[in-house]
């Protein structure tokens, strides 16, 4: 009979959330290991926008890193029939290809030593020493002090531990080739409430996008055929906007697979980054999660009402004002994320 095989901190996913954690991982001196099923560099349905408070915290937990991006400055939004909202951000956008960053994270933690595991993840069971024998579909068996769910929205360790994910959104996309004006563009309806209809300028390409309740294929498709876009390859994902806490001390999901995604727009990179360092925090210092990530739980809870009051009428009304107003529109956008800019890592 084959030895089980040990690793102090077992990551279930290399995406952005998992591959951060695992280098930070790393350079404190912690036994890693990450697993995937996929085959990197593989595609990931996401816009790939880095706002500035994500590029910036990613320059500082991964000094030097480089990759690809495409900046955005020019901002146009449009509610309904009225008038489009346009200015130029004091900050730039960083808008990547998925497919491409994603393995860039994954190569920086690789090229700093750590090991990645082409399985994927079936079920854990807590043993009578506290550790957690995990179960991959190979039929592998790896025990370990700390499990760190990085498995993204339908993530199978949250799952197991809480049952099917609450206020799953359906994000659907599609590429086309490159044209028109360099922008990011956001179209809200009194229609689709809450909700939103957006095209990112990105590299070598334009990437449609559509989330609403009732998201689907067809309305998706007669969107598009609104704004005069042709239909390509659709695509789609779901994104929970529920976050949660692992029951069980030594779990931790972050990234998507906590439901750390933000509630008005869907963005998720930054916290993938703040949750992984936070996650390595918590192992380091000896702290509970639920304390080293305190900060990041309260901006959801904040978030949650923001996004309430944002599609309540009277946030549509504000929303309204606001658009015929590109100067203040521009104020707003450009002080959020100047402040957004400025944080400590402590």
């Amino acid at each position: 009979m084959n030895k089980v095989r040990h690793i102090d901190n077992l990551v279930i996913g290399a995406g952005p959330a998992g591959s951060v954690f695992g280098y930070l991982a790393l350079k404190a001196g912690l036994n890693c290991l990450l697993v995937d099923f996929a085959t990197f560099p593989r595609d990931k349905i996401c816009g790939g926008g880095l706002t500035p408070k994500a590029w910036r915290l990613l320059d500082k937990l991964m000094p030097g890193i480089k990759y690809d991006y495409h900046p955005v400055r020019h901002m146009r939004f449009q509610l309904d029939d009225s008038p489009s909202c346009e200015f130029e951000s004091e900050f730039e956008i960083r808008m990547t290809s998925r497919k491409d960053f994603d393995y860039t994270l994954l190569q920086y933690y690789q090229q700093a030593g750590g090991e990645l595991l082409k399985d994927a993840f079936v079920s854990f069971e807590q043993q009578p020493d506290g550790r957690f024998l995990v179960t991959m579909r190979s039929g592998l068996q790896l025990t370990c002090n700390y499990l760190i769910a990085a498995d993204g929205a339908n993530s199978r360790v949250r799952r197991q531990l809480l049952g099917k994910p609450k206020d799953q959104m359906l994000f659907m996309e599609e590429y086309v080739p490159k044209q028109g004006p360099e922008e990011a563009f956001v179209f809200f309806s009194r229609r689709f409430i809450p909700g939103g209809f957006y095209k990112f300028s990105s590299i070598g390409r334009d990437i449609y996008g559509y989330r609403a309740p009732e998201t689907n294929r067809e309305t998706f498709r007669q969107m598009l055929k609104e704004f005069n876009i042709p239909e390509t390859k659709l695509v789609g994902a779901n994104i929970s906007l529920h976050t949660v806490q692992s029951p069980i001390p030594n779990i931790i999901l972050i990234g998507d697979a906590g439901g750390f995604a933000n509630k008005i727009t869907g963005e998720g990179l930054y916290d993938a980054f703040k949750t992984a360092y936070n996650a390595r925090r918590a192992i380091v210092e000896h702290k509970p999660f639920c304390e080293t990530n305190r900060q990041v739980f309260r901006k959801m809870k904040a978030e949650e009402r923001a996004a309430r009051f944002f599609f309540s009428p009277t946030g549509i009304k504000f929303l309204s004002f606001c658009i015929h107003h590109p100067r203040f529109t521009k104020w707003i956008f450009d002080a959020k994320m100047k402040r957004e800019t400025f944080f400590r890592l402590r």
